[in-house]
């Protein structure tokens, strides 16, 4: 009898589009603006996106809206998370040590503030028109497209 080789691919498609933002903004005004500007009504979630990292939960805070007239669904989420993390000390008189240390979603990209991920079905969303209404928002650094087949952590941008 014959031996058999079974190759596995990865056969998940990421059919969305990822835009990273930059701008030291807290992620209620974010969403306020992109409220105003983009003429969406993001809501924040009921839960956070919770991952592990550095033996401890990080919470990252997302928003959701879904356009039911063009099919589209937009999320807005933080790329950064302060975790606390507990450090062990043998001499003194203390023991153990809490600091904060900044856990990143995606970690390949540690200087983006937030991502909106877009899903849509079909050809409505206007990535073009998009990045130069978020690139006129004053209070935006800039924005700019993501290729997600470059990223390691694609995985965590798994989610609804």
């Amino acid at each position: 009898m014959g031996m058999y080789k079974i190759l596995l691919e990865d056969s998940i498609g990421y059919d969305f589009t990822l835009i990273a933002i930059h701008g030291s903004l807290e992620p209620y005004y974010l969403a306020y603006l992109l409220n105003k500007n983009l003429d969406v009504r993001l809501a924040r979630t009921c839960e956070d996106l919770l991952l592990t990292q550095y033996e401890s939960t990080a919470r990252y805070p997302c928003f959701e809206f879904n356009d039911k007239q063009q099919y589209i669904d937009y999320y807005v989420l933080s790329n950064k998370s302060k975790v606390a993390v507990s450090q062990n000390l043998s001499q003194g008189l203390f023991e153990s040590q809490q600091s904060l240390k900044t856990a990143y979603f995606i970690p390949e990209l540690p200087q983006v503030d937030y991502f909106i991920k877009v899903i849509e079905d079909g050809n409505a969303f206007a990535k073009a028109k998009t990045l130069k209404t978020l690139n006129q928002i004053p209070q935006i650094v800039t924005a700019y497209d993501v290729d997600v087949s470059t990223l390691k952590n694609k995985e965590h941008l798994i989610f609804e």
